[in-house]
This record gives C-alpha cells, structure tokens and sequence, in this order.
C-alpha cells in the first residue's frame, strides 16, 4: 500500500436545496444501478500549488449546487422502486498521501496501482446512508496530486461523470484565480436530457418478459447494489501508441475501419479464441455516446446502447470484416431497455457491462478536458465497477493528442492472464504499463 493517512469527511453544497426535492431516475438510469464507474486524475505540483483542502472544498462548495442531485442519498417508494431524496448529505470527501513522486508514481508504469488512488464503495446495504459519489484527493510527496472519482452509474453515463470532473476544475481555478466565486442559483433537478423512445407496440402484460439482448436480469440483490458474479474479476490497462494504432488499423485493410472499432474487433477475437470459440460470443454490446445529445449540460444515461451480433465464428474471422460489423451494424436498444424496466417498475436487477461482452467508447468523453489553472492532468485513467461474467472493455484517447489510446479491460482472472498472452502475440503489449 502506497496510500496512508486517510481522512473522511462529507462536502455537500452551500446553498440548501430545501425539503421535499427529490430526482426520479429513468428506467435507463435504473437498469445501471449495479455499476460504477471509477477515475483517476493526476496532476503535477505547477497544476495544483495553492490548492489546499480548504480551497478544495470551498470549490466543492459551489460547484455542488449545480450538482446537488450527487449529494443526496437513495430511498425506495412504497413499490420499492429507488428514488434520490435531496437532502444535501453531501459526497464522501477523502484526504490522502502518497509516499512517491508524480514521476515515480509514472515510472512504475503500473495501471492497476490507480485503483489506490479511488476510494470505492458500492451503494449499500443501508442505502439511505451510502452517498452515491466518493471524491479521493491524494497528495503526492512533490507537491503533486490527484483526484480519484468512484461515481454510481444511475446518477449518469461516463459522458456525465467527466463533465462533472470538467466542471470542478472551471470551480477550483476562479477561486484560486479571483478569490470571490459568485453564488449560482440552484437549477432544476437534472434528468436524462434525451427522450428514450417508447416502443409502439408493447406486448402484453400477461406475456413473458422478452429483454433486449443488451441486458441480462439477475437475481434479486436487495439493497446491496453489487452483481454476484461466477468468478473473480482483475482488471488490468495498457497503452497503445499512435504508431501501435496505425499498425492495428493497417490489420483492417483493405477499408478504412476507425480506431475504437479496429481495437474492438481484435480483443474480440482473442477473446473468442479464449473461450474457444462459444456462441455467446457472437453477440458484443457497444455503448458509444448520443451525437445527437453531444452537449447535455445535465446528469443522466443518455448514452447509445447498441448489440451487434456475428453470424459467423468470429474467433476464425478476418479482422476488417469484424471491424466493418462494429462500424456500421447494431440498433439503439435504449428504447427496448426503458421499456422492460417501466414494465417492472424499476424494481428488477440488471447486469448491461458484462451481460455480454461490452465495449464502451469513451473517446468522445473528454477526461482530459479538466484544468487547474489552465494545466491540465498528467494521466487520466477509468474503469469500470460491477461488470457481469463476460466482461467489459473501456477504450480512451491519451494525451498524446489523442492519438494513441488507453484501453481498460475487466475479465475474469484466468482470462485476463490469457488475454495478455493474446495481446503479446498480437504486437499490442509492447508499451503496456502493467507488468
């Protein structure tokens, strides 16, 4: 452990909400309820001198009135569908330090140690007490720090996760800059910002559930929102440069496939070989974001969930025909989605990340978009908690302009080790960062 002297405490935001405010999530935002989503920010000792927990949470202060919804803690209506009552309880605030450098932190080229630098804790088992968001601040002994997000998917996408993260860092940097924020007035309670379609034609009501493929319902969980999964879960992350991208990308010739579905369609072809060839591999869901719903301004799952299904073995395909299927096939499922959830009422468990394998584009989520007088992060890096038996894998751009990318997967342990065989074999582990 690298992590020591850690801290506790609440931030919630100066201006009251008042009483009675309560956010009914969507049944979009519902059928997430299982899943986190975890982040890491790093900065360098230029970015952050001055900022003190007391600047910190001043900026917490005033940022959380526009974000008031992340301080409140979930209840359940008399048909024990979940609720957020806004009671300004706050989000968990935690203190650390580290005892390395930002560049010895780097050096070590250890993707899995970020997982110290997020304090995590999934909603549950009383869920009126578990606050929904835990921000960990972690100071580095060169003055150096970072800040670590453990987000609960219901409350939004990652899309809505980094623009919270965005928003902090405009907070944090006029009040380092004039020392006097002005208060925000308290704006509506955020819901999703895109309508989910209604199916026309629902079955009725007597007729077996028939769920959309993206989504697999589990067994009752209670109030401890956490999927039970076959076997243990590891997560590790590497990086891929922008001549490792080119090279991946030149595998798909002879068409011109972009590079999140070029990196999909190679790990789902080693995965198809690991698990020697099974059907259920035949069916991938891509979460990727709205382009019709590119600047939201509001928290919600507002998100594209779209299944994409190979009529062939696709541990024996050519790379570009698997590419050009992730590209251009695969129907928004959120209409489908919303619809099963209201059906029961938001009452029912879901797995979506894992139910089959997943692959979630954050390239168009701007984590790097956050900046602290007008430096940005050194390294951001997400990933995923929560995920269901056949995985999830999270691909972002890296700072290098974006150019190269940082890809997370979250397997099960013995898969994640023949994983990185499959990687070695395929050119993809030369620059990884997790040995």
């Amino acid at each position: 452990m690298l992590i020591h002297n850690i801290k506790l405490s609440s931030v919630g935001p100066s201006i009251s909400t008042g009483s009675g405010v309560v956010h009914e999530p969507s049944g979009m935002d519902l059928a997430m309820k299982l899943h986190y989503f975890i982040g890491v920010y790093l900065f360098r000792r230029d970015a952050v001198e001055g900022l003190t927990t007391m600047v910190i949470k001043e900026s917490m202060f005033y940022w959380l009135n526009d974000y008031y919804v992340t301080c409140g803690r979930f209840r359940r209506s008399d048909s024990g569908r979940p609720y957020m009552k806004c009671n300004d309880c706050g989000v968990r605030f935690i203190e650390a330090e580290c005892e390395k450098t930002v560049d010895e932190w780097l050096e070590m080229r250890d993707y899995s140690l970020n997982r110290q630098l997020v304090y995590h804790l999934p909603i549950g088992p009383e869920i009126s007490f578990s606050p929904p968001v835990f921000l960990q601040v972690t100071k580095f002994k060169c003055g150096g720090m970072s800040l670590g997000l453990s987000w609960a998917h219901i409350l939004g996408d990652a899309f809505s996760a980094c623009e919270f993260i965005n928003k902090w860092g405009q907070a944090v940097s006029k009040i380092l800059a004039d020392r006097t924020p002005i208060l925000p007035e308290p704006q509506a309670p955020p819901n999703t910002a895109y309508k989910i379609p209604k199916s026309e034609s629902p079955p009725p009501a007597h007729t077996k559930p028939n769920y959309p493929l993206s989504i697999n319902r589990v067994d009752p969980v209670g109030d401890r929102w956490v999927p039970s999964n076959n076997f243990k879960m590891n997560t590790f992350s590497f990086h891929l440069t922008s001549t490792q991208m080119t090279h991946l990308q030149s595998k798909c010739d002879p068409q011109p496939i972009p590079p999140f579905e070029s990196l999909c369609a190679f790990v789902w072809k080693c995965i198809a070989k690991i698990r020697d060839h099974t059907e259920s591999l035949n069916i991938v869901t891509l979460f990727k974001r709205d382009p019709n719903n590119l600047k939201s301004g509001k928290l919600g799952n507002t998100g594209m969930i779209s299944t994409v299904e190979a009529g062939f073995s696709v541990a024996d395909a050519d790379l570009g025909i698997l590419g050009k299927l992730l590209a251009e096939e695969g129907s928004d499922e959120r209409g489908e989605i919303e619809e099963a959830m209201e059906k029961e009422n938001g009452v029912s468990d879901f797995v979506v990340y894992g139910a089959n394998l997943t692959f979630v584009n954050m390239e168009e989520a701007d984590p790097y978009g956050v900046e602290v007088k007008g430096n940005g992060a050194e390294l951001v890096w997400y990933g995923i908690e929560g995920v269901g038996d056949k995985g999830a894998v999270v691909v972002m751009k890296d700072r290098d302009g974006g150019k190269g990318r940082v890809v997370t997967v979250i397997f099960g342990e013995d898969e994640v080790m023949k994983l990185k065989h499959e990687l070695r074999d395929g050119g993809l582990l030369l620059d990884t960062g997790i040995e």
